[in-house]
């Protein structure tokens, strides 16, 4: 890690995160477990709060399903085994089986790297008002 600069840790930490929205995309619930820390907190925007178990429960039940997802005017800062991105996040999701909700927060993500590969470890989703 010593060896690491800043420009490594956030190309490395964007590229877990296109990973990670890559499998949530395609529904890879083991690729998503793997992004995922066990201890992750993931706050959404309308303040519910999932673990990391009742987080891929909901996506192996079908209780919820992303169906679209983009990142943009992302920001990653590194400390050193620790990165917090922050992004503008536009989605589609299905969730309940039937019902499609498009949130479109700002969000802030903590990811550590352990054994060598960066796992998001908390998600914090805020409302952005209306444009």
């Amino acid at each position: 890690m010593a060896n690491q600069t800043a420009v490594d840790v956030e190309r490395e930490v964007r590229e877990a995160d296109a990973r990670r929205v890559a499998a949530l995309l395609a529904n890879d619930i083991d690729a998503v477990d793997r992004l995922f820390a066990d201890e992750l907190t993931y706050v959404h925007s309308n303040g519910n709060l999932d673990t990391k178990e009742t987080f891929l429960n909901g996506l192996r039940s079908g209780a919820s399903r992303y169906l679209a997802m983009e990142m943009s005017d992302v920001d990653v800062r590194a400390y050193g085994s620790v990165a917090v991105l922050t992004a503008k996040f536009t989605a589609r999701v299905r969730v309940g089986g039937d019902r499609e909700v498009n949130p479109t927060p700002r969000v802030l993500a903590v990811y550590v790297k352990r054994d060598g590969r960066w796992q998001m470890t908390a998600w914090q989703s805020t409302t952005l008002p209306p444009a």
